[in-house]
């Protein structure tokens, strides 16, 4: 079964001045994929209410979740409550596509060495290897991709 990577209750707050926003704060989340802009989207509920298609934005001073007005109301609650929150990562996952993997697989030190590898590196070598006009130029960037990790592994 999936693990929430947040579950905690939360004390529901609101920015001063006119048109404040409702929020909630979070702790620093440094495993949080990054993203240019910050966000990250996940899915989960606060109290009964089902988020979906949700972000919550990773900063310097914590993880913020605004909550709309709409939600405020379902769960009955306001600036000073307490809410229970329990979120979870709803990025696409990333999929290794099977030729590569099947060449991994035959190589188990030049596999072990990948799966070492951040999400954000093996996103970055599978999709060039897969944004190859040609079935050759792919075949041909896979047997780039293992002579270089075959380097690597020798390397370490």
């Amino acid at each position: 079964m999936e693990q929430p990577f947040f579950d905690d209750h939360c004390l529901l707050q609101k920015s001063a001045g006119k048109g404040g926003w409702t929020f909630i704060t979070m702790p620093i989340m440094p495993d949080l994929p990054k993203k240019k802009n910050s966000t990250v989207r996940v899915r989960g509920f606060i109290d009964s209410y089902e988020l979906k298609d949700v972000h919550i934005w990773a900063m310097k001073k914590g993880t913020f979740l605004a909550v709309k007005a709409e939600i405020r109301k379902a769960i009955k609650k306001e600036e000073g409550d307490t809410v229970k929150l329990i979120l979870f990562l709803d990025e696409p996952q990333m999929v290794i596509p099977e030729d590569f993997l099947v060449c991994l697989r035959e190589e188990p030190k030049i596999h072990k060495l990948f799966e070492s590898y951040s999400a954000a590196q093996k996103k970055e070598i599978t999709d060039w290897i897969f944004s190859a006009k040609t079935e050759d130029d792919k075949i041909t960037r896979i047997a780039q991709t293992m002579e270089k990790l075959e380097t690597e592994v020798g390397v370490r």
